[in-house]
């Protein structure tokens, strides 16, 4: 009869001892731990979201609408490009939309983890007429995680109302009355943990004021490169402000991000032309409404021109994608033009 181990199933007994199950119990269960734990940031970077493509060196994640950048592993320095909703037009002898705030990030770092990505909703143009709020405001768009935000485009001002500030401000109204100043506009600022351009903080154009007969021309929306121009008794809507040219960034052409979109025209004088980057030209109700801006991503539409006696003297909406603010309508209620929405592209060396 074989001699029984006078030694007991002790935790100090390794796996050599044959105890695997009281090994186990030492080990992990009494919060022992594993010893082959691996850091996920110090592995290859990926990540996952939005629309991933490659182009040149890079990989691309595209948002066009808003969602999570995930990180699952890695460490790694990005670029980015970020553009808010651009402001809707206002209705009636009316402003033009501003267009968003512009951020193009140089240097931003990311470890593993969850990044809420936003991308900012164009502004309604105002269909109210009299009375009138006014076009709203585009919304932000944002890398949480980083707090890095684009401020969306401010509202084109009604009859008689007041603009909205944004990233770049709504133009002002073409009434006679004493409230015709576009809105200023207010470009973010970037934490110290990131850098880049921020492109921001124009001006909306003014209305003609006291006597505003006969073109009651609305001001121009402020764009991401510049003010609003102020409309006019005689030449009518003022166009809005340019927005930025963003050379290639994902692979597609080089865009122009964050027009104004232009002031309305009434009896005479022409809509004001959309900002170059996509934004909405000014409606008129005289035959001339006012052109979409060149060069957006996606593109705007023009201005309805409307005929005399008819027409709906609608303010151009600004295209997708753009961040460019919506063209102002026309008096006789034309309804402004819709701002266009915003982007969020991120990209890394592969």
């Amino acid at each position: 009869m074989g001699a029984r181990s006078s030694n007991r199933n002790k935790p100090q007994n390794n796996r050599s001892d044959g105890h695997l199950l009281e090994y186990f119990r030492s080990t992990f269960v009494r919060g022992g731990g594993g010893t082959n734990f691996v850091d996920p940031s110090t592995l290859a970077f990926s990540a996952t979201g939005g629309t991933q493509t490659t182009y040149s060196v890079y990989t691309v994640h595209t948002f066009t609408s808003s969602g999570i950048l995930t990180v699952t592993s890695g460490t790694k320095s990005i670029e980015a490009l970020i553009v808010g909703g651009g402001g809707g037009g206002g209705s009636s002898l009316t402003g033009g939309g501003g267009g968003s705030a512009v951020i193009k990030l140089t240097a931003a770092t990311l470890t593993p983890g969850n990044y809420p990505i936003t991308v900012g909703g164009g502004g309604s143009g105002d269909t109210n007429g009299e009375p009138e709020p006014g076009g709203s405001t585009g919304t932000n768009s944002s890398i949480g995680s980083l707090n890095v935000i684009a401020f969306g485009g401010g509202g084109g001002a009604s009859r008689a109302g007041v603009a909205s500030t944004g990233g770049n401000g709504g133009g002002g109204p073409a009434d006679q009355g004493s409230s015709v100043a576009g809105a200023l506009g207010y470009a973010p600022t970037l934490p110290g943990s990131v850098t880049g351009t921020v492109y921001g903080g124009y001006n909306g154009g003014n209305g003609p004021g006291n006597p505003a007969a006969p073109a009651y021309g609305g001001g121009g929306g402020g764009g991401a490169g510049g003010n609003g121009s102020n409309g006019s008794t005689s030449t009518g809507g003022g166009p809005g402000g340019p927005g930025v040219t963003i050379p290639s960034f994902d692979g597609a052409s080089s865009y122009i991000y964050g027009g104004g979109g232009g002031g309305s025209a009434y009896t005479a004088g022409s809509g004001g032309n959309g900002g170059p980057g996509g934004a909405g030209g000014g409606g008129s109700n005289n035959s001339s409404g006012g052109s979409a801006g060149p060069g957006g991503r996606n593109a705007g539409s023009n201005g309805s021109a409307g005929s005399s006696g008819g027409g709906n003297y609608s303010g151009g909406n600004a295209g997708n994608n753009t961040g460019s603010g919506g063209g102002a309508g026309a008096h006789g209620a034309g309804p402004g033009g819709n701002g266009g929405s915003g982007i969020v592209i991120i990209r890394y060396l592969e």
